[in-house]
């Protein structure tokens, strides 16, 4: 096992994860806030959600990556953990374009 992740390379492979999107996708998510957090355990996820999607303004969107989690369980290899970084972003990505949990899973993320 390696160095731990800094909050700096963690930082990054988001950002990489959101550059990553096609086009489209990332104009769409330059209108959410993406923020990266340390309760993953606490809601026992690596990311989460929350807003009413990209075509209601009722709520305020913001997509939450947890660290905590992400690093725990992938931390030991930063390109496995890199993978799931991105797979989280899309995954919360697909919630906030309207996809229910089932969907997102049916899209393999």
């Amino acid at each position: 096992m390696g160095d731990p992740v800094t909050e700096a390379e963690f930082e990054q492979m988001v950002a990489d994860a959101i550059d990553n999107l096609p086009k489209q996708f990332r104009e769409v998510i330059d209108k959410v806030a993406v923020v990266i957090s340390d309760l993953g355990a606490e809601h026992h996820a690596y990311g989460m959600y929350y807003g009413d999607g990209m075509s209601r303004d009722f709520w305020e969107d913001r997509i939450v990556i947890y660290r905590d989690t992400l690093t725990r369980d992938f931390g030991h290899d930063r390109r496995l953990l890199a993978s799931q970084v991105e797979r989280t972003v899309r995954h919360e990505l697909g919630h906030h374009i309207g996809f229910r949990e089932d969907g997102v899973r049916d899209l393999g993320l």
